[in-house]
Formats: C-alpha cells, sequence, structure tokens
C-alpha cells in the first residue's frame, strides 16, 4: 500500500510561533516609526522590519498551501 502523506509535525508546531514572531516585529515597527520625531538610532531598522515581516509572512502563508 501507499504510504499516506501527512503534515510535518514541526509546521504546525511553527505557527503560533510564526504569528508570534509577527506580532513581535509589528510591534516593533509601530515603535520605529514613532521614533521617528525624534532621532533614530539605526534609519535603516524600519526597512529591514518590514522586510522581517515580508519574510514571515510569506513563511505563514506557503506553509498553507
Amino acid at each position: 500500500m501507499a504510504d499516506k502523506k501527512s503534515t510535518p509535525k514541526d509546521t504546525v508546531s511553527t505557527k503560533p510561533s510564526l504569528a508570534e514572531q509577527l506580532t513581535k516585529k509589528r510591534a516593533e515597527l509601530l515603535a520605529a516609526r514613532q521614533g521617528l520625531g525624534s532621532t533614530l538610532q539605526n534609519p535603516h531598522a524600519i526597512s529591514a522590519l518590514k522586510k522581517d515581516i515580508a519574510r514571515i509572512l510569506t513563511r505563514i502563508n506557503k506553509g498553507e498551501k
């Protein structure tokens, strides 16, 4: 008989951690944007955070398919 393919267990367990990472990065992005009025220590932090958020969303969406 053919073996039945099942979803990897690690994929299921990483979804909450990816969601947690996404929430954390979005909070960091909000804090960085609010800090724009004053001097920002790393002006490239906002673009780096946006890219991190996009990477996390890609991993979440790729796992759903």
